[in-house]
């Protein structure tokens, strides 16, 4: 089929290269690789992009005015970067979800119930990111401020921190997430 000059294409498939799709698109074709999230569903999400040299400035604008309707852009400098973002906010999700799963688990498991561990939890990790949003700290120093030596915060950051259990899983996790992209680009 014959392609309008002004066509833009636009991907959202993980792992496959602008290279992969030109194969079967006309010469000189503007195309946009985009990497979004599951936080889009609510316009919350977080949209990696990355544009061909032949991409114009105003079809640029226009995909990236789309996106912010489903939360934050970002445009990256070069393609190899985009699976690295994948690793993060792609995959991002999934991570938090099983962090707030385990944290349920644990709640539920000192005995509180499904109702008072949902509300608790769930406001935790919400307040907790809009108090980072707001603050000129980082995580980490957040962190530190709220674990009052000899306190209950310190007790339970221990035995992340002991063995840096968590970072190391993490590390781990996004290590396979990008792995994986590279391979399906192949």
């Amino acid at each position: 089929k014959k392609f309008k000059k002004k066509s833009i294409f636009v991907s959202i498939v993980a792992g496959k290269k602008i290279s992969f799709f030109a194969k079967f698109l006309p010469l000189q074709n503007q195309f946009i690789r985009i990497m979004p999230n599951m936080p889009a569903l609510i316009n919350q999400g977080m949209s990696c992009l990355i544009a061909n040299k032949n991409v114009s400035k105003i079809n640029k604008n226009k995909v990236d005015s789309l996106f912010s309707k489903v939360g934050k852009t970002m445009w990256l400098k070069n393609e190899i970067e985009i699976n690295k973002v994948t690793a993060i906010s792609g995959s991002g999700p999934g991570y938090i979800f099983l962090l707030i799963d385990a944290f349920e688990k644990a709640a539920l498991q000192l005995g509180l119930g499904k109702n008072v561990t949902k509300k608790l939890v769930y406001q935790t990790f919400y307040g907790s990111i809009n108090l980072l949003f707001s603050e000129k700290e980082t995580a980490e120093s957040l962190a530190n401020k709220i674990a009052i030596k000899g306190g209950t915060t310190e007790a339970g950051l221990n035995q992340f921190k002991n063995n840096k259990i968590l970072h190391n899983t993490f590390k781990k996790a996004v290590k396979a997430a990008y792995i994986r992209a590279n391979k399906l680009g192949k």
